[in-house]
């Protein structure tokens, strides 16, 4: 699977259904080349164009329960 298919997946908490956002970069292990977490972009809110900072949060590779065809559940982040 490429990066940019992941990409376009929506970031879903498993045990609340909450929309967390999509995929906008990645962490990655410089000794080994694999993934260590996403870096999810946060879903815009009424009045966003306000703030120019885009909220961006690190989702561990090891929460991600189940990459599907549309979207990837991880397990509920604090």
């Amino acid at each position: 699977m490429r990066f940019s298919d992941v990409q376009q997946k929506e970031i879903i908490e498993a045990g609340n259904g909450r929309f967390i956002g999509y995929i906008v970069d990645a962490e990655v292990d410089e000794k080994t080349g694999s993934i260590v977490a996403f870096l999810v972009s946060e879903p815009k809110k009424f009045m966003s164009f306000m703030q120019s900072e885009e909220q961006v949060r690190k989702v561990l590779i090891s929460d991600v329960l189940v990459v599907g065809k549309d979207v990837i559940l991880v397990r509920e982040l604090a």
